[in-house]
């Protein structure tokens, strides 16, 4: 299990990413900053069901994939203030 953080200009979003994505969403990343778009497959906190998220990578200035453990709780993905 995987967390993305995701940082903008005054929001920063937090989303748990199932092991079989973690892939995926590691590689979609590389496109911090440019003119594309985004969809990767991130876990839905309140279902755990899978759930796409489209990002428009231009509104992001940084990413990052962290190493999670299934023992953590996952009460806060989302958007934060």
């Amino acid at each position: 299990m995987a967390y993305l953080m995701l940082y903008g200009n005054g929001w920063t979003q937090r989303w748990r990413i199932a092991a079989e994505d973690e892939a995926a969403v590691r590689q979609e990343v590389e496109r911090v900053g440019t003119a594309t778009t985004g969809r990767l497959t991130v876990v839905d906190p309140g279902s755990d069901a899978p759930a796409t998220l489209v990002v428009a990578w231009s509104e992001v200035a940084a990413a990052v994939v962290l190493d999670g453990s299934a023992d953590q709780p996952d009460d806060s993905a989302g958007r934060y203030p």
